[in-house]
């Protein structure tokens, strides 16, 4: 008789506590935060895997999303790979591109997650302005090998309206406008006075400044693959928490720290 009593005992102790792993188990799901996989690449300062935050587009994605309870993974990978994997679905979406046809074929765009505008740096000693590009006749602009500033500068160069002096990168390009061997050179605002708050001393930054009028304004989106089941709730979300991002004020915080070079310091 207590052997049999001994036994139920034993088989209700373990049904309750296969009970109550159950219930934590829920408990767990339902209070769990969904979790987004997103292909990422090497862009300073907005993407890097050595920036703070992964970069300030990194860092602008995460918080959008995570103001949603959604939390963000990211995976490096080179730019070409990045996007094929996302638009095969094997990743949830990547981050940042610009927009075109190709592209939204096989992606859902956020809005935009960072808008750029690209400007001509130049020596303040240097008296320049521009309306119109024949306003920039017979000028040397710096250029990075490699990058694209817009139709306009593309044009104006085909057109031997300027000339372009290419250089190997944007650092590159900075010396030369300080040793005043280029009078202009093109970078997007933002990356320029990164490079220059992280790779020149006080007295460098202090010569160099930009004119207002922009080449072009650019923007940059998340891509969420349609292969994905939840490609619209994923956009929903982030355009939700972006909106969220903006209005705390915290959106223009990282973006102003961008060019005073706060996330260009090793992640820890």
């Amino acid at each position: 008789m207590l052997a049999q009593i001994a036994n139920q005992f034993t088989v209700k102790c373990l049904m309750l506590t296969a009970m109550m792993s159950f219930v934590l188990f829920i408990a767990r799901i339902a209070g769990a935060n969904e979790t987004l996989l997103l292909t990422n690449g090497e862009w300073p300062p907005f993407m890097s895997q050595t920036y703070k935050h992964y970069g300030a587009g990194s860092h602008i994605v995460t918080e959008a999303f995570a103001l949603e309870g959604i939390e963000v993974t990211y995976v490096f990978l080179p730019w070409k790979r990045a996007l094929s994997e996302a638009k095969k679905g094997k990743y949830d979406g990547t981050i940042l591109w610009s927009k075109n046809e190709e592209r939204t074929q096989h992606f859902l765009l956020s809005d935009a997650v960072i808008t750029l505008r690209t400007v001509f740096f130049h020596r303040k000693d240097y008296t320049f302005d521009w309306k119109t590009w024949n306003d920039l006749s017979g000028l040397a602009v710096g250029v990075t090998r490699g990058y694209f500033y817009g139709d306009g500068l593309k044009q104006a160069i085909e057109q031997n309206i300027v000339k372009a002096d290419i250089a190997n990168s944007d650092y590159l390009n900075f010396k030369k406008l300080l040793a005043k061997r280029i009078p202009l050179f093109v970078a997007e605002a933002e990356i320029g006075y990164e490079i220059l708050a992280t790779k020149f001393p006080a007295t460098s930054r202090e010569l160099i400044t930009n004119h207002t009028r922009p080449l072009r304004e650019a923007h940059w989106f998340l891509l969420i693959s349609k292969r994905n089941e939840k490609a619209q709730y994923w956009i929903n979300k982030f355009n939700q928490g972006l909106k969220k991002l903006k209005a705390t004020g915290r959106y223009e915080k990282m973006m102003d720290d961008v060019m005073t070079g706060a996330y260009s310091a090793p992640t820890k």
